[in-house]
């Protein structure tokens, strides 16, 4: 299975929409996508459909066997894992379910996504060489100022994972942001070369319970997730 983490660089820059619209994306290639909530929001079991009142996940189980039971399948094919309402968000609860998951029974053509808090570091997750970690930023300066952090800890830490920063909700028409994101291009290693725009279609197929595809499956919106998953998929081949 090809396993793929998203997670902001901070609060509030969009991981579960983006893992939402993504896995859609890739489940048209007809390979089996499955989608982990890591986070205790909780929230993205709702982009497939599942009613809010539904609050149980993994993390209300003891046993990985019984959070089995948690997993739904959207009538797009995707399966997903609720996070849950427990009130344990420690750190070590959370690697122990990343690791689980390798038991999980699929192919090597599988995808599995993983939406993860922003705020537990990276170095805490049990990450393989093969694993993709996508960090989302914004073009904004604090976003600005924490991915040179980012970078500074990766050089200084053993990482052999391939990490890439994305920016999301790009909105096309700020020259603040034009001019961050092109500084970015030139001069930033591990930038994909391309961004998620804001688009008014993720409210409003989040207010659907669904996701831009089904929507809007001619918005911009879309087709930024069609290149991220085209992007992903050549970057796993390597």
């Amino acid at each position: 299975m090809q396993r793929v983490f998203i997670k902001g660089i901070k609060g509030g820059l969009g991981s579960t929409s983006v893992v939402a619209n993504l896995a859609c994306v890739l489940k048209k290639s007809d390979v089996d996508v499955v989608a982990i909530d890591l986070d205790a929001k909780s929230d993205l079991g709702l982009h497939f459909g599942l009613p809010w009142k539904y609050t149980k996940g993994w993390s209300n189980e003891v046993r990985f066997e019984d959070a089995l039971t948690h997993f739904h399948q959207d009538n797009d094919g995707i399966i997903f894992l609720p996070f849950g309402d427990n009130d344990d968000t420690s750190t070590g609860n959370i690697t122990k379910m990343v690791n689980k998951c390798k038991n999980l029974n699929y192919n090597n053509e599988a995808w599995i996504l993983f939406d993860c808090p922003s705020h537990i570091n990276l170095s805490h997750y049990p990450l393989e060489k093969d694993d993709i970690v996508i960090e989302l930023v914004n073009c904004d300066a604090i976003c600005h100022s924490l991915i040179y952090r980012r970078l500074q800890r990766l050089k200084n830490s053993d990482t052999n994972w391939k990490h890439y920063f994305l920016v999301n909700r790009y909105n096309s028409a700020s020259t603040l942001e034009f001019d961050l994101f092109s500084l970015w291009q030139s001069t930033l290693p591990l930038m994909a070369p391309f961004f998620i725009n804001s688009d008014e279609v993720i409210k409003e197929s989040t207010a659907y319970r669904n996701v831009a595809l089904n929507c809007a499956p001619y918005s911009v919106a879309n087709d930024d997730f069609e290149t991220l998953a085209g992007w992903l998929v050549s970057k796993a081949a390597l």
